[in-house]
């Protein structure tokens, strides 16, 4: 089944390509995450394509293409091989491939393609957890595990907007000397992190994984594992303003999990990739 983004034909000179990933095999709260790429891509034909700030319209100066929306396999395994397939698909076609999710272990998948192209890969994980777990509910592979395995791959990661962590992943950010940026430092110096961000983007190619739930839940109440705080609507603006100046090689929007008949999580989504892929094409013209 295919859902054009924007409910729009595919662009001919595409350089963007939406990628539904209906994966959700490990959530262990509130269910639903599986159905968010269809939610998001019925309700992209409602936003407005042009972008006030930019005066431009990224339907017309990137283009989209979007793939069908596929079952998944049963086993997580299969299904983060057909992560790391599509993600493989994408890039060979020299598109920039923005995964939506779907759980957040679907980012190892798209991760484990990105590596074998760009050695330099380096993440940008907002979210308010930290994934980063090395077990969870008896298995290594999982959301909450999600982070820990692409350390493991030796990619750096700078984690954003944190607010929810275990009491294990709280000692192994000294331990493994993790690059974290705590919620409460955001509220206290937000251009302080701002400029820590910059660095982090200076060099590399890279990675945004965006947990929906980084969001403030007044601004994105359709997640799976909601917790109060996180990041504003100007804040999130600040970010992929910094980051659209950056290498990007690919991003991820996951953790949606549609609420029936108040789509405004799913709507959101929309809003944000065509505020970054417009933030993108006029720094490119700049």
């Amino acid at each position: 089944m295919k859902i054009p983004f924007l409910g729009l034909p595919d662009h001919p000179q595409a350089k963007v390509a939406l990628l539904p990933i209906p994966l959700e095999q490990t959530t262990t709260w509130l269910k639903g995450t599986g159905f968010a790429p269809l939610e998001i891509l019925k309700v992209s034909p409602y936003l407005e394509f042009f972008e006030e700030e930019t005066g431009l319209s990224p339907h017309q100066e990137i283009g989209f293409f979007t793939y069908p929306l596929e079952e998944f396999p049963f086993s997580l395994d299969e299904a983060l091989a057909k992560v790391e397939s599509l993600t493989s698909l994408a890039v060979t076609s020299h598109f920039l491939p923005i995964l939506l999710g779907g759980e957040h272990t679907l980012t190892l998948g798209a991760i484990r393609a990105l590596k074998k192209v760009y050695p330099d890969l380096k993440i940008l994980h907002l979210d308010a957890h930290l994934d980063f777990r090395d077990t969870y509910l008896g298995t290594k592979v999982n959301h909450a595990t999600v982070m820990r395995r692409i350390h493991e791959l030796g990619i750096p990661i700078l984690s954003v907007g944190i607010r929810a962590i275990s009491e294990e992943e709280f000692k192994a950010i000294k331990e493994k000397r993790l690059s974290v940026i705590f919620a409460h430092e955001i509220y206290q110096n937000f251009p302080s992190v701002l400029r820590r961000i910059e660095d982090f983007l200076k060099d590399g190619a890279i990675y945004l994984s965006l947990d929906m739930d980084a969001l403030d839940p007044s601004l994105a109440p359709g997640v799976g594992t909601p917790e109060p705080g996180g990041l504003l609507w100007p804040e999130l603006l600040s970010i992929l303003k910094v980051l659209a100046k950056a290498r990007v090689i690919g991003l991820d929007l996951v953790e949606v999990r549609p609420i029936p008949h108040y789509p405004f999580t799913e709507f959101l989504v929309g809003k944000i990739i065509l505020k970054f892929t417009a933030y993108m094409a006029k720094f490119s013209q700049e």
